[in-house]
C-alpha cells in the first residue's frame, strides 16, 4: 500500500496554522498523519486545537517537552518564583481551564518516542532523542554522533523540537528528517526567519519501501490567529503578537517577564491557582 504521511511537530497553540497545514495535507492526498509533540502554548489553542488534531486520527501522536513541562507545573514540580516559571505556570493555568480534563489526561500519557515499520522501512519517531524530550544536541549544526544516536538501528529517524526543517544522514547513511514547526517555525538565518509560514513534511513510502520527502510551507492568516488570542484573553498577549509577527520568543527573557508579571499580578494568580496543590504534597 502506498502511504503519504503528513508529519507535523511543534504546533504550540497555533490553531490557525494547524488548520492551514491540514487543509494543505488533504490537497496533497495525505493518507496518514504523524504528530511529534508540543501541541500547546504559548498560543491560545486549547480544546478546539486538540479536537482539530484528533479529527484526523494521527497514527502517531507524541508528547514533547512542553507537555512534560505543563505536567510538571500541574503536579507541583518547580518553584513559582522565577519570572520564566511564573510565565509558564500562568499559561498552563490558562490552558487547563480551556481544555477538557479527559483531553489533558490523554495528552500527558502519550510517549515521547515510538518505533514502527512501514512497507519494510523501520522508523524511529521522537520529539527529540528517544530517551528525552529536550536538549540542544539535535540542532542542525549539532555533532554527528547525536544524530547517529537518534537513528539507532532504524532506517529513518524523524524528530521535532528544533523547529527547523532538516534532512541529513547518519554516518551509516540512515535518513534523518525534521519537518519543522507547524506553529512556530525558526531559523538562525534572518532571511529565512522572516518566512513565518507553517511547516510540515510529506513522506511518500511506496509498496517497495522507497521513500520520498517533500518539505512544505503553508501560508496562513496570522491576524486571524491574533484575533483568536485576543478573543480568548490569552495571557502575555503582547508577547504572542511579537512572536507571530517575528518568530522570536520571549520565554527566557527574565527581565521582560518580571516586568509583565509585576504589571499584571501574574505571580499572585499562579500562587492562588497552584498553591493549594503544593501545600497538600
Amino acid at each position: 500500500m502506498l502511504h503519504r504521511i503528513a508529519v507535523l511537530a511543534d504546533i504550540h497553540g497555533n490553531l490557525t496554522a494547524l488548520q492551514a497545514v491540514l487543509a494543505d495535507a488533504r490537497q496533497q492526498e495525505a493518507t496518514d498523519y504523524w504528530f511529534l509533540g508540543d501541541l500547546f502554548l504559548p498560543g491560545p489553542g486549547a480544546q478546539q486545537l486538540y479536537q482539530t488534531l484528533a479529527d484526523v486520527a494521527p497514527s502517531v501522536w507524541l508528547q514533547g517537552n512542553w507537555e512534560q513541562g505543563i505536567n510538571a507545573i500541574m503536579t507541583g514540580t518547580g518553584r513559582l518564583e522565577e519570572p520564566s516559571t511564573i510565565y509558564f505556570a500562568r499559561l498552563t493555568e490558562y490552558l487547563v481551564t480551556h481544555l477538557q480534563s479527559a483531553q489533558y489526561e490523554e495528552l500527558i500519557q502519550r510517549p515521547i518516542a515510538t518505533q514502527l515499520t512501514l512497507n519494510g522501512l523501520t522508523f524511529q519517531l521522537a520529539h527529540n532523542q528517544p530517551e528525552r524530550s529536550t536538549g540542544h544536541d539535535l540542532y542542525p549544526a549539532g555533532e554527528q554522533t547525536s544524530f547517529d544516536h537518534l537513528a539507532g538501528d532504524a532506517d529513518v529517524a524523524v524528530y521535532g523540537h528544533t523547529h527547523q526543517q532538516v534532512m541529513r544522514v547518519s554516518q551509516r547513511g540512515q535518513l534523518i528528517i525534521n519537518p519543522g514547526a507547524t506553529g512556530q517555525p525558526y531559523s538562525p538565518y534572518a532571511k529565512f526567519m522572516a518566512d513565518q509560514r507553517a511547516n510540515y513534511a510529506l513522506l511518500t513510502v511506496t509498496d517497495a519501501g522507497q521513500i520520498s520527502v517533500e518539505f512544505r510551507k503553508v501560508t496562513y492568516d496570522i491576524e486571524q490567529e491574533l484575533a483568536l488570542a485576543r478573543k480568548q484573553d490569552l495571557p502575555y498577549l503582547k508577547l504572542y503578537e511579537h512572536l507571530r509577527h517575528t518568530g522570536y520568543t520571549s520565554t527566557h527573557d527574565e527581565k521582560l517577564l518580571k516586568r509583565l508579571n509585576d504589571e499584571y499580578g501574574y505571580q499572585a494568580v499562579v500562587q492562588k491557582f497552584f498553591g493549594p496543590q503544593r501545600d497538600n504534597q
